[in-house]
C-alpha cells in the first residue's frame, strides 16, 4: 500500500499533475494499487492551469463520489457528473446544459451543495431577475439544478438532497399560433418526419419527446385511442395519457410503422434544429417552438368551450376517473368526446387555410426497426437530425458555460 504523503501537485480524489523526465507535457498521475507502480497518461498540455483543468474535469467525470457529504461536494462537480452521465443523454440536453450553466453563473465559484441554502437560492433568483431572466429561465434553471442533486443523491454519489426553495408560479407562455398561423407552418417546405411531428403534435398536444417516442404499437385502430407512455416508462409528474384518436390522424395512424416520427427508419431523437429551419421559412420568430404547438392546442380548445377538465386529462396534467375505472376509462365513448371532436375541428380549420392537405403522402414499411424485444417495441437507435435544443435568453453566451471547475 502506498504511504501516504504530502499532497501532490494538483491532487484531486487519488490522482495528481506531473512531468515525464525531458517532457514539458503535463500527465494525470495515480498509483495503481494493484502492480504497486505509479502510473501516467498525457493531458496533452504543457500548460500548468490547462492542465488542472483538464485533470479536474478527468476526475469529474470518471470518479464518483461515495455517500459523499453536501459539505464536501460542489455544485460544479455535481453539475459536470449529472450531466456527463445522464442529461446529455435526455431530449433537451441543449437546454439542461444552458441551464445549469445559468445557475453556475449566479452562484459564488466552489460553492459546495451543503452551502446551497435557502438565502443564497433567493440571492441567485433575485440576481437573474435584476439581470433580465424571465421566471420561466429561472424555473428552467433551479429545476436542472434540483435534477443534478437528486441524481447525485439516487446514485449513492450525494449522502443527502437539498431543500429548494419554491419559486413564484409566473404568467402563462404568451405565444399563442392562430389558426392561419398554424396552416402557415405546415404550408413550409419540411424534412417528412418534421411534418409527422407537427402533425402528431397538433392532433394530440403532446408534449415534444412524447410525440418523438411514439410507436405504431401504441395507436389502436380498433380501439381508436393513442397511448402516448411507451411500455417500461414509469409515470411521472409529466403525465402521458392515453387518448382518443381524432378522425384526422386515423391516415396518419394507417400509414405508420415502428416510430410515427422517424427518419430513414430510425427513430428521431431530436428535432430541434429541424423545427428551427421551418420556423424560419415560415417567417416566425424565436418565441415559436415545439412547446408553442401544445399551448397553441390547449388554449384553442379552452377557446372552444372544451371543458378544462377534459383539457387537464388531455395535457396529462391530472388523472381521469377513479383508480378502479382508470385502466379501462379510454374505451367509454364518452372519454374526452369533447376534445377529441374539438381536435377534428382545429385540424378542419388548418386545413382550409392551408394549400397543402392535412394527409400523410407516404406510406412507411421500415425493415430495419428490430422486433424481437419480449415488449414488441422496436430498438432502432435514435438519429438526431438537429442542432441541441436551445433556450431563448438575454446572454448569447450561455450555451458555451463551461460546467467543470
Amino acid at each position: 500500500m502506498r504511504r501516504s504523503g504530502p499532497k501532490r501537485l494538483g491532487e484531486i480524489a487519488g490522482y495528481w499533475l506531473s512531468q515525464r523526465k525531458g517532457s514539458a507535457m503535463w500527465c494525470r498521475t495515480w498509483f495503481d494499487a494493484a502492480t504497486r507502480q505509479t502510473c501516467r497518461a498525457s493531458l496533452g498540455t504543457a500548460d500548468l492551469r490547462e492542465a488542472e483543468i483538464a485533470l479536474a474535469e478527468w476526475v469529474t467525470r470518471n470518479v464518483a463520489t461515495k455517500q459523499a457529504s453536501p459539505d464536501d461536494v460542489t455544485i460544479a462537480r455535481i453539475f459536470a457528473r449529472y450531466f456527463e452521465r445522464h442529461g446529455q443523454h435526455v431530449i433537451g440536453d441543449g437546454a439542461q446544459r444552458v441551464s445549469l450553466g445559468l445557475m453556475l453563473r449566479y452562484l459564488p465559484a466552489g460553492i459546495t451543495a451543503g452551502e446551497l441554502i435557502a438565502d443564497r437560492q433567493r440571492e441567485a433568483m433575485r440576481t437573474m431577475r435584476a439581470d433580465g431572466y424571465d421566471i420561466w429561465t429561472i424555473r428552467r434553471a433551479f429545476g436542472a439544478a434540483k435534477a443534478a442533486i437528486n441524481w447525485a443523491h439516487l446514485n449513492r454519489e450525494l449522502a443527502s438532497p437539498i431543500p429548494f426553495i419554491r419559486l413564484p408560479e409566473g404568467k402563462g407562455r404568451s405565444r399563442v399560433l392562430t389558426v392561419q398561423e398554424l396552416a402557415r407552418l405546415w404550408d413550409a417546405d419540411m424534412p417528412e418526419h418534421l411534418r409527422w411531428f407537427l402533425a402528431i403534435l397538433i392532433g394530440t398536444a403532446a408534449r415534444p419527446a412524447a410525440a418523438l417516442q411514439l410507436t405504431r404499437d401504441r395507436c389502436s385502430l380498433e380501439d381508436s385511442v393513442i397511448d402516448l407512455n411507451p411500455v417500461g416508462r414509469d409515470e411521472t409528474n409529466k403525465r402521458r395519457p392515453v387518448l382518443p384518436m381524432p378522425k384526422w390522424l386515423v391516415p396518419w395512424v394507417t400509414a405508420a410503422d415502428g416510430y410515427l416520427v422517424s427518419f430513414r427508419g430510425k427513430p428521431v431523437a431530436k428535432v430541434s434544429g429541424a423545427f428551427q429551419a421551418l420556423r424560419d421559412a415560415a417567417g416566425f420568430g424565436t418565441d415559436v417552438v415545439p412547446y408553442t404547438i401544445r399551448h397553441t392546442i390547449a388554449t384553442t380548445l379552452k377557446k372552444r368551450g372544451v371543458d378544462p377538465d377534459q383539457i387537464e386529462v388531455l395535457l396529462g396534467h391530472r388523472l381521469p376517473g377513479s383508480p378502479t375505472t382508470r385502466r379501462y376509462i379510454h374505451v367509454d365513448p364518452d372519454y374526452l368526446a369533447k376534445a377529441c371532436e374539438a381536435l377534428d375541428e382545429i385540424a378542419n380549420d388548418i386545413a382550409r387555410a392551408a394549400t397543402r392537405a392535412m394527409v400523410p403522402t407516404t406510406m412507411r414499411a421500415s425493415c430495419v426497426l428490430e422486433t424481437g424485444r419480449k415488449d414488441g417495441n422496436p430498438t432502432a437507435k435514435p438519429l438526431i437530425t438537429g442542432a441541441g435544443e436551445g433556450i431563448r435568453t438575454l446572454d448569447p453566451n450561455l450555451g458555451k458555460v463551461v460546467l467543470y471547475p
